[in-house]
Protein backbone atom coordinates (compact mmCIF):
# COMPACT_ATOMS: atom_id res chain seq x y z
CA UNK A 1 0.00 0.00 0.00
CA UNK A 2 1.39 3.43 -0.98
CA UNK A 3 2.08 6.14 1.57
CA UNK A 4 -0.79 8.27 0.25
CA UNK A 5 -3.22 5.33 0.53
CA UNK A 6 -2.19 4.76 4.13
CA UNK A 7 -2.77 8.44 4.95
CA UNK A 8 -6.24 8.31 3.34
CA UNK A 9 -7.18 5.14 5.23
CA UNK A 10 -6.05 6.68 8.53
CA UNK A 11 -8.08 9.81 7.77
CA UNK A 12 -11.15 7.67 6.99
CA UNK A 13 -10.89 5.69 10.25
CA UNK A 14 -10.53 8.88 12.29
CA UNK A 15 -13.50 10.46 10.50
CA UNK A 16 -15.74 7.47 11.13
CA UNK A 17 -14.69 7.48 14.77
CA UNK A 18 -15.57 11.15 15.14
CA UNK A 19 -18.98 10.60 13.50
CA UNK A 20 -19.84 7.63 15.70
CA UNK A 21 -18.68 9.47 18.80
CA UNK A 22 -20.85 12.41 17.88
CA UNK A 23 -23.86 10.18 17.31
CA UNK A 24 -23.41 8.50 20.68
CA UNK A 25 -23.36 11.89 22.36
CA UNK A 26 -26.58 12.78 20.60
CA UNK A 27 -28.39 10.00 22.46
CA UNK A 28 -28.54 12.00 25.63
CA UNK A 29 -31.55 12.56 27.87
CA UNK A 30 -34.83 13.92 26.58
CA UNK A 31 -35.90 17.43 27.41
CA UNK A 32 -38.57 16.38 29.94
CA UNK A 33 -36.32 14.16 32.04
CA UNK A 34 -33.33 15.33 34.01
CA UNK A 35 -30.03 13.64 33.20
CA UNK A 36 -29.35 10.84 35.64
CA UNK A 37 -33.03 10.26 36.41
CA UNK A 38 -34.24 6.64 36.28
CA UNK A 39 -37.04 5.96 33.81
CA UNK A 40 -39.15 2.77 33.56
CA UNK A 41 -39.46 1.80 29.90
CA UNK A 42 -41.53 -1.07 28.45
CA UNK A 43 -40.37 -2.66 25.18
CA UNK A 44 -43.19 -4.68 23.55
CA UNK A 45 -42.80 -8.05 21.83
CA UNK A 46 -41.48 -7.71 18.27
CA UNK A 47 -40.21 -4.13 18.63
CA UNK A 48 -37.26 -3.31 16.36
CA UNK A 49 -34.56 -0.67 16.77
CA UNK A 50 -36.71 2.03 15.11
CA UNK A 51 -39.63 1.29 17.45
CA UNK A 52 -37.34 1.29 20.46
CA UNK A 53 -35.84 4.63 19.40
CA UNK A 54 -39.27 6.25 19.36
CA UNK A 55 -40.19 4.75 22.76
CA UNK A 56 -36.93 5.94 24.33
CA UNK A 57 -37.43 9.44 22.94
CA UNK A 58 -41.03 9.60 24.20
CA UNK A 59 -39.90 8.53 27.66
CA UNK A 60 -37.13 11.15 27.66
CA UNK A 61 -34.21 8.69 27.81
CA UNK A 62 -32.78 9.99 24.51
CA UNK A 63 -33.26 13.22 22.59
CA UNK A 64 -32.69 11.99 19.05
CA UNK A 65 -34.42 8.86 17.72
CA UNK A 66 -32.54 9.26 14.44
CA UNK A 67 -29.16 9.26 16.16
CA UNK A 68 -30.11 6.15 18.15
CA UNK A 69 -31.25 4.32 15.00
CA UNK A 70 -28.01 5.13 13.19
CA UNK A 71 -25.98 3.98 16.18
CA UNK A 72 -28.05 0.79 16.42
CA UNK A 73 -27.30 -0.06 12.80
CA UNK A 74 -23.60 -0.20 13.68
CA UNK A 75 -24.22 -2.53 16.65
CA UNK A 76 -25.15 -6.24 16.28
CA UNK A 77 -26.96 -6.13 19.63
CA UNK A 78 -29.80 -4.23 17.95
CA UNK A 79 -30.84 -7.60 16.44
CA UNK A 80 -31.19 -9.17 19.89
CA UNK A 81 -33.50 -6.70 21.63
CA UNK A 82 -35.60 -8.40 24.32
CA UNK A 83 -39.15 -7.37 25.23
CA UNK A 84 -39.81 -6.41 28.83
CA UNK A 85 -39.80 -3.53 31.29
CA UNK A 86 -36.45 -1.89 32.03
CA UNK A 87 -35.16 0.78 34.37
CA UNK A 88 -33.00 3.06 32.20
CA UNK A 89 -31.13 6.20 33.17
CA UNK A 90 -31.58 9.39 31.16
CA UNK A 91 -28.20 10.20 29.66
CA UNK A 92 -27.17 6.61 28.93
CA UNK A 93 -25.27 6.16 25.68
CA UNK A 94 -26.70 4.11 22.83
CA UNK A 95 -24.15 1.40 23.59
CA UNK A 96 -25.23 1.23 27.23
CA UNK A 97 -28.91 1.09 26.28
CA UNK A 98 -28.34 -1.66 23.72
CA UNK A 99 -26.36 -3.63 26.28
CA UNK A 100 -29.30 -3.56 28.69
CA UNK A 101 -32.01 -4.26 26.10
CA UNK A 102 -30.16 -7.17 24.47
CA UNK A 103 -29.20 -8.99 27.65
CA UNK A 104 -31.04 -12.33 27.86
CA UNK A 105 -32.54 -12.76 31.28
CA UNK A 106 -32.07 -16.10 33.00
CA UNK A 107 -35.12 -18.33 32.56
CA UNK A 108 -37.31 -18.89 35.58
CA UNK A 109 -36.36 -22.16 37.34
CA UNK A 110 -38.59 -25.05 36.30
CA UNK A 111 -38.83 -28.83 36.22
CA UNK A 112 -39.98 -31.25 33.54
CA UNK A 113 -42.09 -34.36 33.81
CA UNK A 114 -43.30 -36.91 31.27
CA UNK A 115 -46.50 -38.76 32.12
CA UNK A 116 -46.95 -41.93 30.04
CA UNK A 117 -50.32 -43.12 28.80
CA UNK A 118 -52.14 -45.74 30.82
CA UNK A 119 -51.29 -44.53 34.34
CA UNK A 120 -53.87 -44.20 37.11
CA UNK A 121 -54.26 -40.93 38.97
CA UNK A 122 -52.23 -42.37 41.84
CA UNK A 123 -49.39 -43.32 39.50
CA UNK A 124 -49.56 -39.91 37.81
CA UNK A 125 -49.13 -38.10 41.12
CA UNK A 126 -46.19 -40.36 41.94
CA UNK A 127 -44.65 -39.53 38.56
CA UNK A 128 -44.94 -35.76 39.19
CA UNK A 129 -43.56 -36.04 42.72
CA UNK A 130 -40.68 -38.21 41.54
CA UNK A 131 -39.64 -36.03 38.59
CA UNK A 132 -36.13 -34.59 38.79
CA UNK A 133 -36.29 -31.20 40.47
CA UNK A 134 -39.96 -31.52 41.44
CA UNK A 135 -40.78 -29.42 44.52
CA UNK A 136 -43.82 -31.54 45.38
CA UNK A 137 -44.38 -34.57 47.55
CA UNK A 138 -47.06 -37.16 46.83
CA UNK A 139 -48.84 -35.94 49.97
CA UNK A 140 -48.94 -32.34 48.70
CA UNK A 141 -50.31 -33.38 45.31
CA UNK A 142 -52.90 -35.68 46.85
CA UNK A 143 -54.10 -32.90 49.16
CA UNK A 144 -54.27 -30.40 46.28
CA UNK A 145 -56.23 -32.59 43.86
CA UNK A 146 -59.69 -32.13 45.46
CA UNK A 147 -59.29 -28.36 44.95
CA UNK A 148 -58.96 -28.84 41.18
CA UNK A 149 -62.19 -28.12 39.32
CA UNK A 150 -63.72 -31.15 37.62
CA UNK A 151 -65.15 -30.35 34.15
CA UNK A 152 -68.90 -29.87 34.10
CA UNK A 153 -69.33 -32.71 31.59
CA UNK A 154 -68.12 -35.28 34.14
CA UNK A 155 -71.22 -36.84 35.82
CA UNK A 156 -69.75 -36.84 39.32
CA UNK A 157 -73.15 -37.53 40.90
CA UNK A 158 -73.36 -40.84 38.99
CA UNK A 159 -70.03 -42.19 40.25
CA UNK A 160 -70.69 -44.88 42.90
CA UNK A 161 -69.73 -44.06 46.47
CA UNK A 162 -67.52 -47.11 46.99
CA UNK A 163 -64.57 -46.33 44.73
CA UNK A 164 -61.44 -48.39 43.96
CA UNK A 165 -59.09 -45.47 44.69
CA UNK A 166 -61.26 -43.40 47.03
CA UNK A 167 -61.54 -39.68 46.22
CA UNK A 168 -58.84 -40.04 43.54
CA UNK A 169 -61.27 -42.09 41.44
CA UNK A 170 -63.33 -38.99 40.53
CA UNK A 171 -60.26 -37.59 38.73
CA UNK A 172 -59.40 -40.80 36.88
CA UNK A 173 -58.69 -40.13 33.22
CA UNK A 174 -58.69 -36.34 33.69
CA UNK A 175 -54.91 -35.89 34.14
CA UNK A 176 -53.75 -35.92 30.54
CA UNK A 177 -50.60 -37.96 29.79
CA UNK A 178 -48.00 -35.77 28.10
CA UNK A 179 -44.65 -34.03 28.62
CA UNK A 180 -44.87 -30.85 30.70
CA UNK A 181 -42.63 -28.11 32.04
CA UNK A 182 -43.71 -26.36 35.23
CA UNK A 183 -42.20 -23.40 37.08
CA UNK A 184 -40.82 -24.26 40.49
CA UNK A 185 -42.89 -21.38 41.83
CA UNK A 186 -46.15 -23.01 40.66
CA UNK A 187 -48.42 -24.47 43.33
CA UNK A 188 -49.66 -28.07 43.24
CA UNK A 189 -53.23 -27.09 42.37
CA UNK A 190 -52.22 -25.10 39.28
CA UNK A 191 -49.97 -27.94 38.09
CA UNK A 192 -52.80 -30.48 38.30
CA UNK A 193 -55.29 -28.03 36.81
CA UNK A 194 -53.10 -27.73 33.73
CA UNK A 195 -53.34 -31.50 33.17
CA UNK A 196 -57.13 -31.37 33.43
CA UNK A 197 -57.25 -28.41 31.03
CA UNK A 198 -55.16 -30.37 28.53
CA UNK A 199 -57.68 -33.23 28.66
CA UNK A 200 -60.48 -30.76 27.92
CA UNK A 201 -58.48 -29.29 25.05
CA UNK A 202 -57.90 -32.68 23.42
CA UNK A 203 -61.53 -33.75 23.82
CA UNK A 204 -62.67 -30.46 22.28
CA UNK A 205 -61.11 -31.63 19.00
CA UNK A 206 -63.08 -34.92 19.01
CA UNK A 207 -66.65 -35.49 17.91
CA UNK A 208 -68.27 -38.26 20.00
CA UNK A 209 -70.07 -41.00 18.04
CA UNK A 210 -73.86 -41.11 18.07
CA UNK A 211 -75.21 -42.03 21.48
CA UNK A 212 -71.99 -41.08 23.32
CA UNK A 213 -70.75 -37.94 25.05
CA UNK A 214 -67.24 -36.73 25.85
CA UNK A 215 -67.03 -38.65 29.09
CA UNK A 216 -68.12 -41.85 27.34
CA UNK A 217 -65.32 -41.35 24.82
CA UNK A 218 -62.81 -40.80 27.62
CA UNK A 219 -63.97 -43.92 29.48
CA UNK A 220 -63.76 -46.04 26.34
CA UNK A 221 -60.38 -44.54 25.41
CA UNK A 222 -58.95 -45.61 28.77
CA UNK A 223 -59.90 -49.24 28.05
CA UNK A 224 -58.27 -49.04 24.62
CA UNK A 225 -55.15 -47.52 26.20
CA UNK A 226 -54.79 -50.31 28.74
CA UNK A 227 -55.61 -53.13 26.31
CA UNK A 228 -53.45 -52.09 23.35
CA UNK A 229 -49.69 -52.32 22.93
CA UNK A 230 -49.62 -52.14 19.12
CA UNK A 231 -50.53 -48.63 17.93
CA UNK A 232 -52.34 -49.61 14.73
CA UNK A 233 -54.66 -51.93 16.67
CA UNK A 234 -56.33 -49.12 18.59
CA UNK A 235 -59.19 -48.62 16.07
CA UNK A 236 -59.65 -52.42 15.89
CA UNK A 237 -59.93 -52.81 19.67
CA UNK A 238 -62.26 -49.82 19.65
CA UNK A 239 -64.40 -51.58 17.04
CA UNK A 240 -64.71 -54.68 19.21
CA UNK A 241 -65.78 -52.61 22.22
CA UNK A 242 -68.27 -50.57 20.21
CA UNK A 243 -69.72 -53.76 18.71
CA UNK A 244 -70.09 -55.29 22.17
CA UNK A 245 -71.83 -52.20 23.51
CA UNK A 246 -74.24 -52.30 20.55
CA UNK A 247 -74.97 -56.06 20.78
CA UNK A 248 -75.32 -55.65 23.80
CA UNK A 249 -72.59 -57.78 25.35
CA UNK A 250 -70.50 -57.23 28.44
CA UNK A 251 -67.15 -55.73 27.57
CA UNK A 252 -65.15 -58.25 29.65
CA UNK A 253 -61.95 -56.19 29.64
CA UNK A 254 -59.27 -57.62 31.93
CA UNK A 255 -57.88 -54.18 32.73
CA UNK A 256 -61.18 -53.19 34.36
CA UNK A 257 -60.94 -56.22 36.67
CA UNK A 258 -57.52 -55.06 37.85
CA UNK A 259 -58.76 -51.50 38.36
CA UNK A 260 -61.78 -52.70 40.33
CA UNK A 261 -59.40 -54.33 42.83
CA UNK A 262 -57.72 -50.98 43.56
CA UNK A 263 -54.23 -52.36 43.01
CA UNK A 264 -51.73 -52.88 40.21
CA UNK A 265 -51.50 -56.43 38.81
CA UNK A 266 -49.69 -57.97 35.84
CA UNK A 267 -52.38 -60.58 35.22
CA UNK A 268 -55.93 -61.46 36.16
CA UNK A 269 -56.71 -64.54 38.23
CA UNK A 270 -59.88 -66.58 37.80
CA UNK A 271 -61.11 -65.48 41.20
CA UNK A 272 -60.50 -61.80 40.34
CA UNK A 273 -63.03 -61.93 37.50
CA UNK A 274 -65.79 -62.56 40.03
CA UNK A 275 -65.06 -59.33 41.93
CA UNK A 276 -68.43 -57.60 42.35
CA UNK A 277 -67.70 -54.01 41.37
CA UNK A 278 -69.28 -51.51 38.94
CA UNK A 279 -65.77 -51.13 37.46
CA UNK A 280 -65.51 -54.86 36.65
CA UNK A 281 -66.87 -55.24 33.12
CA UNK A 282 -67.12 -59.01 33.56
CA UNK A 283 -69.82 -58.59 36.20
CA UNK A 284 -71.30 -55.21 35.15
CA UNK A 285 -72.88 -54.07 31.89
CA UNK A 286 -71.60 -51.22 29.78
CA UNK A 287 -68.66 -48.93 30.41
CA UNK A 288 -67.12 -48.59 33.88
CA UNK A 289 -68.36 -45.55 35.88
CA UNK A 290 -65.07 -43.70 35.28
CA UNK A 291 -62.03 -44.11 33.06
CA UNK A 292 -59.53 -46.63 34.45
CA UNK A 293 -56.40 -44.68 33.43
CA UNK A 294 -55.13 -41.71 31.53
CA UNK A 295 -55.63 -42.03 27.77
CA UNK A 296 -53.50 -40.39 25.10
CA UNK A 297 -54.74 -38.54 22.04
CA UNK A 298 -54.44 -41.61 19.77
CA UNK A 299 -56.65 -43.74 22.03
CA UNK A 300 -59.19 -40.92 22.40
CA UNK A 301 -59.38 -40.55 18.63
CA UNK A 302 -59.73 -44.33 18.24
CA UNK A 303 -62.57 -44.38 20.76
CA UNK A 304 -64.42 -41.76 18.73
CA UNK A 305 -63.54 -43.30 15.35
CA UNK A 306 -63.55 -47.12 15.55
CA UNK A 307 -62.64 -49.30 12.60
CA UNK A 308 -65.63 -50.72 10.76
CA UNK A 309 -65.50 -54.47 11.54
CA UNK A 310 -67.85 -57.17 12.78
CA UNK A 311 -65.33 -58.40 15.38
CA UNK A 312 -66.60 -58.91 18.91
CA UNK A 313 -63.63 -60.80 20.39
CA UNK A 314 -59.86 -60.46 20.62
CA UNK A 315 -57.05 -62.30 22.38
CA UNK A 316 -53.26 -61.92 22.35
CA UNK A 317 -51.66 -63.86 19.51
CA UNK A 318 -48.04 -62.74 20.03
CA UNK A 319 -46.77 -62.78 23.59
CA UNK A 320 -43.76 -60.61 22.77
CA UNK A 321 -45.41 -57.74 20.90
CA UNK A 322 -48.89 -57.96 22.43
CA UNK A 323 -50.53 -58.17 19.02
CA UNK A 324 -54.10 -59.53 19.00
CA UNK A 325 -56.12 -62.00 16.97
CA UNK A 326 -59.65 -60.74 16.30
CA UNK A 327 -62.76 -62.84 15.77
CA UNK A 328 -66.41 -62.27 14.92
CA UNK A 329 -67.71 -65.61 16.23
CA UNK A 330 -67.37 -67.40 19.54
CA UNK A 331 -66.11 -70.56 17.82
CA UNK A 332 -63.31 -68.65 16.10
CA UNK A 333 -62.47 -66.89 19.34
CA UNK A 334 -62.35 -70.17 21.30
CA UNK A 335 -59.90 -71.52 18.75
CA UNK A 336 -57.74 -68.41 19.18
CA UNK A 337 -57.89 -68.74 22.98
CA UNK A 338 -56.75 -72.38 22.75
CA UNK A 339 -53.77 -71.31 20.64
CA UNK A 340 -52.98 -68.52 23.08
CA UNK A 341 -52.91 -70.95 26.00
CA UNK A 342 -50.56 -73.16 24.02
CA UNK A 343 -48.00 -70.35 23.56
CA UNK A 344 -48.66 -68.56 26.85
CA UNK A 345 -45.94 -70.30 28.87
CA UNK A 346 -43.38 -70.96 26.16
CA UNK A 347 -43.91 -67.73 24.21
CA UNK A 348 -44.37 -67.37 20.47
CA UNK A 349 -47.01 -66.27 18.01
CA UNK A 350 -49.94 -67.58 16.03
CA UNK A 351 -50.89 -64.24 14.48
CA UNK A 352 -52.04 -64.33 10.87
CA UNK A 353 -49.42 -62.96 8.54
Amino acid sequence: MSRSSKIFLLFLVVAVGVIIGGLLKLTGPGNSVAEGETVSVTIPEGAGAADVAEILAEEGVISSPLAFRVSARLDDRSNRLQPGTYDLVAGMSAREILEVLSATSAPAPSFRVTIPEGLTVEQTLQRIAGAEGSPFTIEQLTAALPRVAIPEWVPVADIPGEKPYGPLTDYEGLLFPDSYEFLLSADAQSVLSRLVEQTESVLADVTPPAGMDRYDVLRLASLIERETRVAEERPLVSSVLHNRLSAPMRLQVDATVIYSLGEIRDRVLTTDVQNDSPWNTYTSDGLPPTPISGAGRASIEAAANPAQTDSTFYVVCDTETGRHAFASSLAEHNSNVAQFRHIQESGGSFCAS
